[in-house]
């Protein structure tokens, strides 16, 4: 159920995900700056959390555009071969552990406006530009869709070959799995 939910089974190619990214912070930015009345900047930071803590619609907004960030990390993980269940739980882990870390000695701390260590930003960076330049990993044969691959990536094509399972299940019909045949 949560394979389906937060896009653990689903695969997204390079392309599709940075423009989906892309259109994703543009409508957060969108929303904030409708909301608000102001535009998002470094000068009216605490203004605009100051607002938002305030306001249900912005909290909603806020939640909305994490969970659909989280599902597109998924699926570009999954696309790059990756199990996302274990790559995004431990993505989540380090990123928890890094701000425990940065707030408990607030000297390793990047400045005193971030709640991160530099080894935390630097696992965040590598992490998104593997997402963003990683290429594709093609899909077994076992999987019922597969993957069309680089050239036209993000697409999915029937597979014209039958599946695995239904070349073993007539094998086993017409006799050819163990056993006497007549």
């Amino acid at each position: 159920m949560l394979g389906f939910l937060f896009g653990f089974n689903t695969r997204l190619g390079r392309v599709p995900f940075v423009i989906c990214t892309i259109v994703l912070v543009a409508a957060f930015l969108l929303l904030v700056t409708a909301a608000t009345g102001t535009a998002p900047s470094r000068t009216n930071t605490d203004i605009l959390l100051a607002q938002g803590s305030n306001n249900v619609f912005l909290i909603g907004v806020a939640i909305f555009s994490v969970v659909a960030n989280f599902m597109l990390q998924s699926m570009r993980v999954r696309d790059i071969g990756w199990d996302p269940v274990c790559v995004m739980i431990g993505w989540l882990a380090l990123m928890v552990v890094d701000r425990i870390i940065a707030t408990q000695h607030p000297e390793w701390a990047l400045n005193y406006l971030q709640t991160g260590t530099m080894v935390g930003a630097l696992a965040n960076g590598v992490l998104t530009l593997t997402l963003i330049f990683w290429p594709t990993a093609r899909v077994s044969d076992d999987e019922e869709q597969s993957y069309a691959g680089p050239a036209s990536e993000g697409t999915w094509r029937k597979s014209s070959a039958p599946a695995a399972a239904t070349n073993r299940i007539a094998r086993v019909a017409s006799g050819e799995f163990g056993g006497r045949t007549r």
